[in-house]
């Protein structure tokens, strides 16, 4: 996977007085390291080191960052947590890791970015569920033969 350049990075350090600033050569690699060959940057002005990973969904993993881009590929696909993980040969429950740092990430990033928005209007799509029940467990109780649609307040008007 192509390395992000180090101008678009800054430093992590919020001491620092570089902190958050990209593009001015402040960010140095002491070494390289993984099988993604990810890069341990230091900053000349505070001296603190940190993973190029810091701050985003991958950080402190072991995972390759195109496995990772996989399992996030096929749970945005529709597949579950098992199909995922025999999809992309690795366990469940570093699918379901991914997925909370991921989630984590992705809320972070969008309370960040989006602010002040007021909306006019709001549109509720797909609020009816399918719901089917097998003969043996609505036998018996009174309940409609079948399945039937059931709202999102319970009833079965459509």
């Amino acid at each position: 996977m192509k390395r992000p350049d180090l101008d678009t990075l800054a430093c992590v350090n919020r001491e620092c007085q570089r902190f958050r600033l990209t593009g001015e050569g402040h960010l140095t690699v002491r070494k390289v390291y993984g099988h993604d060959r990810i890069r341990l940057l230091r900053c000349r002005a505070c001296r603190e080191e940190f993973s190029e990973r810091r701050g985003t969904a991958l950080f402190n993993t072991k995972i390759a960052e195109e496995n990772a881009e996989a399992v996030i590929d096929h749970v945005d696909e529709g597949c579950g947590v098992r199909a995922t993980a025999r999809l992309s040969t690795v366990a469940k429950d570093t699918v379901a890791r991914l997925l909370r740092m991921a989630g984590r990430h992705a809320e972070r990033l969008h309370d960040q970015r989006v602010r002040d928005v007021t909306p006019r209007a709001l549109e509720f799509d797909e609020q009816w569920s399918f719901v089917k029940k097998k003969a043996e467990a609505v036998s018996g109780r009174g309940a409609r033969r079948g399945g039937g649609h059931v709202g999102p307040y319970g009833d079965r008007g459509r």
